[in-house]
């Protein structure tokens, strides 16, 4: 893949990520502080799908940045994608998915469970990225 097409894709993936990413934060703003200024309830879709939206934009992004680099870059890449990207979008879509499924709003108390797994698999591949030997070249 040439350059310009790479940072095309990228550049629009992100305005993409943009457009989803913050609606998204302004009703998780709404859930921790109703009465903030950045926070919103009403918006246009379901916070449900926007989690799982901002994890289907984020990884052709994570693909698109570790394309043509070492092991070692791309599992730090992977790391701070999964860490920074996925891990609460989709434990919130996966905790509400589950409550909506058993029909008890407690159960999206499952989204606290998730979340540190996501997140400690993320931290695992940025030390195994950190800490990796590199290759000799000789």
């Amino acid at each position: 893949m040439n350059k310009k097409l790479k940072i095309t894709l990228l550049c629009s993936l992100f305005i993409l990520l943009l457009f989803f990413l913050v609606p998204w934060l302004r009703f998780v703003a709404f859930i921790i502080d109703y009465e903030g200024p950045f926070a919103k309830q009403d918006i246009m879709i379901s916070p449900l799908y926007l989690g799982y939206i901002i994890t289907l934009i984020s990884l052709p992004i994570a693909n698109l940045l570790g394309m043509g680099r070492s092991k070692k870059s791309k599992y730090r890449i992977w790391g701070i994608a999964i860490m920074l990207l996925f891990s609460l979008p989709l434990a919130f879509s996966i905790g509400i998915t589950y409550s909506l499924i058993v029909g008890s709003p407690w159960a999206t108390m499952l989204l606290f469970y998730v979340f540190p797994v996501i997140f400690i698999v993320g931290l695992i591949l940025l030390l195994v990225g950190v800490f990796k030997k590199g290759v000799l070249s000789q």
